[in-house]
């Protein structure tokens, strides 16, 4: 296997209270705004035409929908709203949206695209499907997403 970055861990050295709730089995594509660049890690690739692939691997890609969540006692889930099941997609309005984000944001350190960048896709895409809380959304993440972590090649 290539000599990929490693992916950021948001809970080194403390019990993960953060639940994934989402979890895809196939690669998924999409076209990006990010062009002229390349990245390729073990769940996020980036080519320069701007097609971004979150990669299942064969044991899929999960995450936690749109943050912050907790898992209170096991029972239930306490946190930003996913929305509605998008009719079209059959899955919450914004589930692509959040599992690109959180790709990427998982290689926040080394990804060759700038943090604004990262957070104006997830907006286009929550305003693509229709989200109407899209410009609240985008306002979170750029405010207390990524906080403390350094860029290294955006």
């Amino acid at each position: 296997m290539a000599d990929f970055p490693a992916p950021r861990d948001r809970s080194a050295g403390k019990l993960r209270r953060f639940p994934w709730i989402f979890k895809i089995h196939s690669d998924f594509q999409f076209q990006s705004i990010h062009r002229d660049k390349s990245f390729d890690s073990k769940w996020l690739r980036l080519e320069p035409d701007g097609t971004v692939t979150v990669k299942a691997n064969g044991s899929g890609y999960a995450w936690d929908g749109c943050t912050p969540k907790i898992s209170i006692l096991g029972l239930f889930i306490l946190g930003t709203p996913d929305g509605h099941i998008d009719i079209e997609t059959e899955k919450p309005i914004t589930y692509f949206a959040s599992m690109v984000h959180d790709a990427f944001y998982q290689y926040l350190e080394d990804v060759p695209v700038s943090k604004r960048d990262i957070d104006r896709q997830f907006y286009l895409m929550l305003k693509e499907r229709g989200f109407p809380l899209a410009r609240l959304y985008y306002m979170a993440v750029d405010r207390f997403g990524g906080r403390g972590v350094k860029q290294k090649n955006a």
